[in-house]
């Protein structure tokens, strides 16, 4: 059970070149050019309380950026296996100024699920890959249901569109945009009575897959 439980954790080499990684990444990022549609732009002025994000895995790359631009006044938590993948994506994440909560639905669930319902109530704007880490790609698990429910607070299904991009040869086809391209970002607000109207998970899992695939648009 304890080596079930153990969180990977990189060296000190490892950090130091993930941070020149993260060097790069913020420069290459700083390059997009972001075209917000009318809920982010209000969501911007009405700076809400938390909210739980939920983003498709291979659209990862320009969500740091977004919230540095846009949402700088709002803190970031996210969920990272616990796997040795994990453990370079989540100190990845740190070097951006994300808070990572190591865990998935294979490796200290449980455990993630409370500190994930943590962060939030500390304010902490939660953000979920429904498909991650393993897919498939664009299938949504209930797992980010759960979250949203528990802590009562507000989903935002947020797709990130490249105007341009390469797509890696990964399980999710992982986009990564050309510089000084153009992103459109587009969500859809959903309220807490809203989740909580729908008695059978299943059926509501259905609607948000549905909902979040109506913004997302696929480019090769």
């Amino acid at each position: 059970m304890a080596e079930r439980n153990r969180v990977k954790q990189l060296s000190w080499g490892q950090r130091r070149c993930l941070e020149l990684l993260s060097l790069l990444m913020r420069v290459w990022s700083w390059t997009l050019r972001f075209e917000l549609d009318a809920t982010l732009r209000s969501l911007k002025e009405a700076s809400p309380g938390p909210i739980v994000v939920i983003l498709w895995h291979n659209r990862l790359f320009a969500a740091p950026e977004l919230y540095r631009r846009h949402f700088k006044w709002r803190r970031l938590a996210g969920l990272v296996s616990a796997s040795g993948d994990g453990a370079w994506l989540s100190a990845f994440m740190e070097t951006l100024g994300i808070e990572p909560v190591r865990g998935s639905r294979h490796k200290r669930g449980a455990q993630a699920f409370r500190e994930l319902l943590k962060v939030s109530r500390a304010g902490f704007d939660v953000v979920i890959t429904p498909d991650g880490s393993r897919g498939p790609v664009y299938e949504m698990k209930p797992g980010a249901l759960s979250v949203a429910v528990k802590t009562e607070a507000p989903m935002l299904l947020l797709s990130l569109n490249f105007g341009g991009a390469w797509r890696l040869k990964s399980w999710d086809r992982f986009y990564l945009p050309f510089p000084f391209s153009k992103v459109e970002a587009r969500a859809e607000l959903v309220a807490v009575s809203e989740l909580a109207e729908t008695s059978q998970p299943e059926a509501l899992v259905a609607n948000l897959e549905q909902k979040l695939s109506r913004i997302t648009v696929d480019r090769s």
